[in-house]
């Protein structure tokens, strides 16, 4: 069953088992494989020689925390899910030790690996360019436009000429946006800055309210937080903080503030999450008449 979800046989069947009952060596090899594979792929992406000299595309710090997001276990769980693999395995705390088993089960059952395969296991141009936070990821910026306004992701071809080279069509968009470059990733994200300043020098950009539609008391702090994800603001901060009691009850105050807004808001109640709705609310009703 296990061979279907994740569209390969073994050559070797008892890898099947050892895989289930999360053989120690198995997870071990995966775990390594995926480790120096991710750091491979990144740096060789990013880092590239200019003049003599050895430059990155982002910043050095920031291509390690991306590599430790993408090789930690929320990341390898979340793969058993999105692979549908928690259908036969409940076992969620273990999903992690699972994938690792996976991959080094395909390792030891292969004297050639092929390595789309391995990217397709780990989803790993999605996990790479949608993981980057950096204003400058015109990938992921697009990538969201297209997502948010159409509920599809645009349509990405990728033909390699001793370059890469990248076309990128946006749903509605009758023009293709293309870029070359020496690796894949950069030439996806040159294409998506053609993209992305098409959509703005034409008015085409997103506004918050196409991504939250209207400010929802119900749902301010989700709203807030998506437009943080998106882009829209920074990330909001939330201060709670008990200011007495009243009869014997509690009273807590939560703050609620977001850099590059003049304006911050408070709110009381005898409820922590009362207060910090309240409080969401105000700033989200702020910052949308404030746009």
């Amino acid at each position: 069953m296990i061979e279907e979800l994740i569209k390969y046989n073994f050559k070797n069947k008892e890898l099947n088992d050892m895989i289930i009952n999360l053989n120690d060596g198995l997870v071990s090899l995966g775990d390594n494989f995926i480790n120096n594979y991710v750091s491979r792929k990144l740096f060789r992406e990013f880092l590239y020689v200019n003049d003599n000299d050895v430059v990155s595309y982002f910043d050095i710090d920031m291509l390690n925390n991306l590599k430790l997001k993408l090789v930690s276990n929320d990341n390898f769980s979340e793969r058993i899910v999105k692979l549908h693999i928690n259908d036969i395995y409940d076992k969620n705390d273990k999903y992690a030790d699972l994938f690792k088993a996976i991959v080094g089960g395909y390792v030891i059952d292969n004297s050639n690996i092929d390595y789309d395969y391995i990217d397709y296991l780990l989803n790993i141009d999605d996990a790479i360019l949608l993981s980057i936070e950096n204003t400058s990821n015109y990938y992921k910026l697009v990538y969201e436009w297209n997502k948010n306004k159409y509920k599809e992701t645009p349509k990405f071809e990728v033909k390699y000429d001793n370059e890469f080279n990248v076309s990128v069509r946006l749903n509605e968009i009758d023009k293709i946006f293309s870029a070359k470059a020496n690796t894949k990733y950069l030439a996806l994200i040159y294409a998506c800055k053609e993209a992305y300043s098409y959509l703005e020098e034409n008015n085409l950009l997103l506004k918050m309210e196409d991504i939250v539609g209207y400010a929802d008391i119900d749902k301010c702090i989700n709203q807030l937080q998506e437009l943080f994800v998106k882009g829209f603001i920074s990330e909001p901060q939330y201060k709670i903080q008990m200011k007495g009691s009243s009869n014997g009850v509690d009273i807590w105050k939560c703050r609620v503030l977001i850099d590059g807004y003049k304006e911050s808001f408070s709110s009381e109640d005898t409820s922590k999450k009362t207060a910090k709705r309240n409080a969401a609310f105000q700033m989200l009703k702020y910052i949308m008449e404030e746009k």
